[in-house]
């Protein structure tokens, strides 16, 4: 079973065309739109117990908040679709493979695997050079991978350096007009 986010732009320090799930959710700045407020407290009501959002929003309701959010701030919002499998049960476009934590934290969109000689300004030292240089090349246009096996050796290698965290591997679909 496969889960839904609204998401935006990258959050912040990330790679400015990274398409996975650590990007900016909605986020009313008040409560002027009643409908998207509405569609947006039934959207977080149910977030924080799964990776996303299941069944609890039509996948219309989960445009209408994508559209609502986009008209009020001006940031462009899409649908995402992601599952530990392959496959999407909807038209969508496919971007690719991220790992992340639970919360959607993902060390690829946090620009860790960017080519700069400047050490001091990655956010973590714990991976060698040799294994960043390594796996920055297996990402695509995205900033996800492109295959399974690439994003199961990087959840791996972060397993074997970061035991206490439960890295996961997500197919990311962004879903179009049905």
């Amino acid at each position: 079973m496969g889960y839904y986010k609204v998401l935006s732009k990258p959050a912040v320090g990330c790679v400015p065309h990274y398409k996975g799930l650590f990007r900016f959710e909605v986020f009313p700045s008040s409560d002027e739109e009643n409908l998207l407020m509405s569609l947006w407290q039934k959207y977080v009501q149910y977030n924080d117990k799964s990776p996303g959002v299941t069944t609890y929003l039509t996948l219309d309701e989960l445009k209408e908040l994508a559209l609502l959010s986009t008209q009020v701030t001006g940031d462009c919002h899409e649908v995402i679709y992601f599952d530990e499998a392959f496959g999407c049960p909807h038209q969508a476009e496919y971007y690719g493979i991220d790992v992340t934590n639970f919360g959607g934290y993902s060390i690829g969109g946090e620009n860790f695997f960017r080519d700069s000689d400047d050490h001091s300004k990655r956010v973590y030292h714990f991976l060698p050079d040799e294994i960043n240089k390594h796996f920055e090349t297996k990402l695509n246009a995205n900033g996800l991978f492109r295959t399974l096996e690439d994003a199961i050796r990087f959840r791996t290698a972060l397993n074997d350096l970061v035991a206490d965290e439960d890295w996961r591997v997500f197919h990311i679909f962004r879903v179009g007009n049905d």
